[in-house]
């Protein structure tokens, strides 16, 4: 399992009975995590430490019960840090999957890497999020374009990028396999890819994504965005639907993948101890 072990401002408290506990600066979250599915460590006093509580609803949406203001979070990296604006909404998340910190440092190696041979790293985040990946991306050097069909978090991400004064990233609002096609048809490639698609989604005009339906497809021509000599990807998948060893399977049939790749899965070490396994991640 590939975790992150750099952070100061989250910590994984603990996690058991379908939930996590997790501090986030100093604020503590209680949220659903479906992999949790063995008991929890710490005492019920302990939980109730919790600044707030997340509810979900069949249709992953959901309420806290009580309101915080947005607050920051920072990363260290590299010589200086990532800083983050989380906060509350309809969903649980609140602006950052901690556990793609592992990404992050991948990604500032990946671009030294290409930057120590003369070149500048043109890197493309799909289904992109509030921007982690595309913030160190570019503090790692690299020109940057970040894709994701919802105006809202490409507008948080834009808010990530001015607490870090960058200013240099292009932002778009689109379907990724869209953004992609037209990509291919402008004969653009790329040094880096990263994409975490999601199990369902909508697009900003009305296209839907379907996982298991549309990923074969997406993940043939994203190689073909790719600069054939000097490249690196990221993929992470979270559906319980899609095993490691399903998309081992479906990446055996994708034309242009290479036979050489990692094969891991990404999550996070709670302070009691315990490893929380979160999802596939597929690197080279």
């Amino acid at each position: 399992m590939n975790y992150p072990k750099k952070w100061k401002d989250y910590e994984l408290i603990d996690h058991g009975n379908g939930l996590k506990l997790e501090r986030f600066g100093t604020v503590i979250l209680d949220r659903p995590e479906p992999s949790a599915t063995w008991k929890k460590s710490l005492s019920d006093s302990e939980w109730n430490k919790a600044d707030a509580v997340f509810s979900e609803n069949k249709n992953q949406k959901g309420s806290w019960d009580k309101n915080l203001n947005d607050w920051n979070i920072s990363y260290p990296f590299g010589d200086s840090e990532i800083i983050f604006k989380l906060s509350q909404g309809s969903f649980k998340h609140p602006g950052i999957f901690p556990e793609q910190a592992e990404n992050w440092e991948f990604i500032n190696k990946k671009c030294k890497e290409l930057t120590a041979k003369g070149i500048i790293p043109k890197f493309l985040n799909l289904f992109a999020y509030t921007g982690g990946a595309s913030l160190a991306a570019d503090l790692s050097g690299a020109e940057v374009t970040h894709i994701d069909s919802v105006k809202s978090v490409v507008n948080w991400a834009r808010e990530n990028a001015e607490l870090n004064n960058i200013d240099s990233i292009r932002w778009i609002v689109e379907d990724a396999p869209t953004f992609v096609e037209k990509e291919i048809r402008r004969g653009n490639k790329y040094h880096g890819i990263i994409m975490d698609p999601p199990i369902f989604g909508l697009g900003p005009k009305g296209g839907r994504w379907k996982l298991n339906r549309d990923l074969p497809k997406l993940l043939e021509d994203v190689m073909k965005l790719l600069d054939e000599k000097n490249r690196f990807f990221i993929m992470n998948t979270y559906s319980p639907q899609l095993s490691l060893n399903e998309l081992r399977h479906l990446l055996s049939k994708t034309n242009g993948f290479p036979s050489s790749y990692e094969a891991d899965t990404l999550g996070l070490v709670s302070s009691t101890g315990k490893e929380l396994l979160l999802g596939n991640l597929i690197r080279f």
